[in-house]
């Protein structure tokens, strides 16, 4: 028997074997036409190959801010994000609950809070810097026209009316003014009158506009946010000056962002928002 044996075909001269690794797959025979298709993807390839960590983080900071500093700091966040084309994301909520974290380590750059918060952030090594841009200050503040005619604190003890005040345990605010009526002698009468002791100063104010409170004690700038709606009662009582502060982090994962967010508060932009929003300028940021 006479085997047939097909004689082996000659490569053509214009065709080349390649092996390329591209998604764990092989193209073994491609011709000199696809070569230029073939080293574009090759190039895209490379370029996808990185690991995740080597691309350039987006620049952006993150803001823990109490509630009582909510609106001025949101105003310097956006100012921030105007001027430096970085990202803001605000955490908002009380300055006890926020305080947590940062002793925890938890990644944020920043802190916007009132006394005694900043002491505690330096008592656990987590201070990275500060800039005082305001203080607040208790107030008495009363329907427009002051229907009772209240002058004094003293006034709440010898009229019929309803108070308003923060809880003194969650509330610097209250807590400072029950201090204040106990140096006066005064706690048992007015505490008598108290019909509202309240976790926020809008809970407090909106009991006052809209009813039944004849008469509530917030932070200074809570007049601002009722134009109109609320007076306040100008009294020469005493209170100690409560710091309002934003302090930088040391877990900060963008300390240039960090500092450059405490330099914008530190300028006269910076500290005309919170006097806008009807916080006392702190003394020698004239």
């Amino acid at each position: 028997m006479t085997c047939l044996h097909r004689a082996s075909q000659p490569r053509s001269p214009h065709r080349i074997s390649l092996v390329i690794p591209f998604g764990w797959r092989y193209y073994p025979r491609m011709t000199h036409r696809a070569l230029p298709v073939v080293a574009s993807v090759m190039v895209v390839a490379a370029g996808c190959s990185r690991e995740p960590g080597a691309r350039s983080k987006p620049a952006e900071i993150r803001v823990l801010c109490g509630s009582s500093m909510a609106a001025p700091a949101q105003e310097v966040c956006q100012l921030f994000k105007e001027t430096e084309g970085a990202q803001v994301f605000v955490d908002l909520g009380g300055s006890e609950t926020l305080l947590p974290r940062i002793l925890t380590g938890a990644p944020a750059d920043v802190f916007v809070c009132h006394d005694p918060f900043e002491q505690k952030v330096k008592e656990a090594g987590r201070w990275a810097g500060s800039v005082r841009v305001g203080q607040l200050k208790p107030v008495l503040m009363v329907r427009p026209g002051n229907p009772l005619h209240l002058t004094s604190l003293t006034d709440l003890t010898n009229r019929n009316l309803k108070l308003g005040i923060g809880d003194p345990q969650y509330s610097t605010c209250g807590a400072l003014f029950v201090q204040l009526l106990e140096q006066k002698g005064i706690r048992d009468a007015v505490m008598k009158q108290v019909a509202l002791q309240g976790r926020t100063h809008a809970e407090i104010a909106n009991g006052l506009i809209l009813g039944p409170l004849d008469a509530v004690v917030v932070w200074n700038y809570v007049a601002v946010l009722y134009p109109g709606k609320v007076e306040l009662v100008p009294t020469a009582d005493q209170y100690p000056a409560v710091n309002v502060t934003v302090v930088g982090l040391t877990q900060s994962p963008n300390p240039e962002l960090r500092d450059l967010f405490l330099k914008l508060c530190r300028s006269k932009a910076g500290r005309t928002v919170f006097v806008k929003h009807g916080y006392e300028a702190p003394p020698g940021s004239g």
